[in-house]
């Protein structure tokens, strides 16, 4: 279904759609730009604040107003076009107005200024969003104004402190001990998601398989598994799963080969794979859910 159709689809009013926005800024020296996912109940000054931390702005100083872009503005603020030009902008937008007011298919487009910078938001998507769903992540970028792009960093302050805390409270002590060795702070989103606090109804034999995990010793083995478990809850293809596995073993400390953190923990991988190997893909991360959760 193409994403024109599911805007159709999608109530939007309702409080539990996603919108994945482009917002960029392009001037003469340098582009900068970044994809944020955020909850279209949010308010427009809930959105400055998302804005502010993504792309790294000074929290205080500067003045702001969301506006609506006139027809040639709009155009402009398409990839490879012009930039729009002074006075092309529309009416300015109450903060208080929630984004589902003004965006609620792909296409549609306003305009953020900041001090004397003007930038471009536009919706590429919308999707149905569950309670585990973060309220606003950025997905995606490139360009820095100086400091560098670092998406983990933009999604800790953007999760925040307490929220991690929260999410964390739920997870046994060994996804704990990980994410914090490891500080791959994209874990928290991803636990976050997968709601840990939701009760997950099991088999007994597969309750009593995943109390077995995992079955290796050695520290090296251990971390191999927590790391390949996070990343198979991921759900994404082979080579996702290997990029995950490989980076979290490397901020651990070990080899970021991933074939050779499989081999550290087959035994382990083997019972897991094999818990998942007959059940549709919802069933599979409730199993995911289970091993992650206290």
């Amino acid at each position: 279904m193409s994403a024109q159709k599911l805007a159709e689809v999608i109530d939007l009013d309702s409080r539990r759609a996603t919108l994945i926005l482009q917002v960029a800024h392009v001037r003469a020296e340098a582009e900068v730009h970044r994809q944020i996912g955020i909850n279209s109940s949010l308010s427009f000054r809930d959105l400055k604040d998302v804005l502010v931390v993504s792309f790294d702005l000074p929290a205080e100083g500067a003045p702001w107003h969301f506006f609506t872009l006139s027809a040639d503005a709009a155009g402009a603020a398409q990839p490879g076009a012009a930039r729009p030009r002074a006075g092309s902008t529309g009416k300015r937008i109450d903060p208080t107005h929630l984004l589902r007011d003004f965006l609620r298919q792909p296409g549609q487009q306003l305009g953020f200024s900041w001090g004397l910078w003007t930038f471009t938001l536009s919706v590429a998507d919308c999707y149905p969003r569950d309670a585990g769903t973060p309220q606003a992540l950025c997905v995606g970028g490139s360009g820095s104004f100086g400091a560098g792009f670092d998406i983990a960093d933009i999604n800790a302050q953007l999760t925040g402190a307490e929220t991690a805390d929260t999410v964390l409270s739920h997870a046994r002590a060994e996804v704990r001990d990980l994410v914090d060795r490891s500080q791959l702070s994209d874990f928290i989103s991803l636990l976050q998601a997968v709601d840990l606090a939701r009760p997950v109804t099991l088999p007994p034999h597969t309750r009593a398989a995943l109390a077995s995990l995992p079955r290796e010793t050695t520290a090296q083995g251990r971390d191999a598994f927590w790391s390949a478990a996070l990343a198979l809850t991921c759900m994404g293809d082979t080579a996702t799963t290997d990029a995950v596995l490989g980076s979290t073993m490397q901020a651990l400390g070990w080899s970021a080969d991933a074939s050779l953190a499989r081999a550290r923990c087959a035994s382990s991988l083997r019972v897991l794979e094999g818990l998942g190997a007959a059940v549709p893909p919802v069933d599979r991360l409730d199993i995911y859910r289970a091993l992650l959760q206290r």
